[in-house]
């Protein structure tokens, strides 16, 4: 079996640039060589980057001006049924968190985030996960390509 270890691309949008520059930083300083990072503070931008493709991991302040992150995490599911998607909320109802769950979202986190080790092993989680997807997805093509290729 061969190991896919390649980086995950993860997009951080919060219309509040502190939350996005203290988790910007904690990201960098613990998956530097493992993420690849995309921040974003308007969340329009956000939807026309998603609707590019190539996004393992979505991170999303849950309620922003003009595009919600129930917005975004719908044009992520559009995109791709693997995009990891996890909500950031400081004051959500119960109804957007339970909407959340029913359109797919991965897991959420309070705002603020104040325990950043928690933080930490969160993403950590979600990048191991889209690396053992890549890796059973990359098995399975080898292994569908095989027989085509000793035909030859």
């Amino acid at each position: 079996m061969t190991q896919i270890f390649s980086p995950s691309t993860l997009l951080l949008v919060d219309d509040e640039p502190h939350i996005v520059s203290l988790l910007s930083t904690l990201i960098k300083r613990s998956f530097s060589d493992r993420i690849r990072l995309e921040v974003m503070t308007d969340p329009r931008q956000a939807l026309a980057r998603i609707e590019e493709g190539g996004l393992d991991i979505l991170l999303t302040d849950l309620q922003m001006p003009l595009v919600s992150g129930l917005d975004l995490l719908r044009a992520a599911r559009r995109r791709s049924i693997a995009t990891e998607v996890i909500f950031l909320t400081g004051q959500s109802t119960q109804e957007a968190l339970l909407e959340a769950l029913e359109n797919g979202a991965s897991d959420y986190l309070l705002k603020p985030v104040n325990d950043h080790q928690q933080f930490v092993e969160l993403i950590e989680q979600y990048h191991a996960r889209q690396n053992r997807w890549r890796q059973a997805l990359g098995d399975t093509w080898r292994r569908r390509k095989a027989p085509s290729e000793t035909a030859l």
